[in-house]
């Protein structure tokens, strides 16, 4: 579990009596929104974990019907709490959704950074969302968390890099990203107004005492025609099936390769690769262990030959990723409904945290 050296705060926290130095980095779960335009979503649930409610981001699409490419259509409406009131009646985690820019005065980006840095001193990330104008000159809107900050810089995860990687330059890097005040005040928050607006969400309870010593999560690229859950038929190598994210499907569903709007049910035929990604919120390098299973959902057993075992190196602030590829054990199965699950355990054997995707296999 996370250390608590900040006040109590599960914090990384380091302090510098002699320079004046002050630097607050939380240890935040982190996920990786994958093809989905779901960059809300997923920052949300990176709040939820920290703060020991763990949510898949596509729960919440699900909730307000998000398609694949689709996201909360209120996020800037300042009269809209329909997000704010879904965390707490169903997640019991308090929000406070704020609106900025949508007045004719200028914000003042100093008043922005105020917010981000009173909520890092109590432990707690700041959800941020920014419309902005991209290298290429394109309008865009990203979210984005504030998990840190000291004298000269901001710490920034990133749902997919649309921020730290292609408009700030920090090639590969996506959690606890140290960008200058200078860069984000200029880039983001000195720019926010009316035709740029801006929200934030803070959590309003109180920091966890302790928090989940990192992250596993299975990614959806199928536009790119590939998915961390996959099926493939194993007498028609065009025959493929992908773990597709969509709120407006109930959350996600196998997808058709060849067409992801599109229904293919895995079957005993397939063979099955399970792809996954382990991701370290702290600042040394840690070793976890993860566990692969197919659960069938009507018994509760785990089927032979399916048990996966592995140990796995996340550098710190980074991403270790593997996959199993199970070539023909489907077929020794039953039919049904199953849930592939991953689980992550720390070097202990403690669990950490855990995914699964429920599928009917005929």
């Amino acid at each position: 579990m996370a250390s608590t050296d900040y006040a109590g705060v599960p914090a990384t926290y380091t302090s510098d009596n002699s320079t004046g130095t002050h630097r607050i980095i939380l240890p935040v779960p982190y996920h990786n929104q994958g093809d989905t335009s779901w960059c809300l979503y997923y920052c949300l649930a990176m709040m939820a974990d920290y703060n020991n409610r763990h949510i898949e981001p596509w729960m919440i699409a699900s909730h307000f019907s998000s398609g694949n490419n689709e996201t909360f259509s209120g996020q800037y409406n300042p009269f809209d709490h329909s997000l704010e009131d879904h965390m707490e009646e169903n997640y019991s985690l308090v929000i406070r959704k704020r609106v900025w820019g949508n007045s004719l005065k200028q914000v003042d980006a100093e008043s922005l950074n105020s917010v981000i840095k009173s909520n890092i001193d109590r432990g707690q990330p700041v959800l941020m969302a920014f419309q902005y104008n991209t290298p290429e000159g394109t309008k865009a809107g990203h979210a984005i968390l504030a998990v840190g900050y000291d004298d000269s810089s901001i710490y920034i995860s990133d749902p997919s890099g649309a921020l730290t990687v292609d408009v700030f330059g920090k090639g590969g890097k996506y959690i606890a990203v140290p960008i200058s005040w200078e860069e984000f005040n200029e880039q983001l928050a000195g720019n926010v107004r009316p035709s740029n607006m801006a929200f934030t969400i803070e959590v309003l309870d109180s920091a966890p005492a302790s928090t989940p010593a990192g992250s596993v999560y299975l990614a959806d690229y199928s536009d790119h025609g590939y998915s961390y859950l996959s099926f493939v038929n194993r007498t028609d190598s065009m025959d493929i099936g992908l773990l597709r994210l969509d709120g407006s499907r109930r959350g996600y569903y196998i997808a058709r390769a060849s067409d992801v709007s599109s229904y293919r049910e895995p079957t005993l035929n397939d063979s099955m690769c399970v792809f996954f990604t382990v991701a370290n919120p702290f600042p040394e390098e840690k070793t976890y262990v993860v566990v692969n299973e197919l659960i069938r959902k009507d018994t509760g057993d785990s089927m032979k030959n399916f048990r996966c075992l592995m140990e796995m190196e996340a550098p710190a602030y980074g991403m270790a990723s593997k996959g199993v590829n199970y070539s023909n054990q489907l077929g020794a199965v039953s039919p049904g409904a199953y849930s592939v699950v991953v689980t992550l355990l720390d070097s202990e054997m403690q669990e950490i945290a855990s995914t699964s995707v429920d599928i009917n296999i005929s």
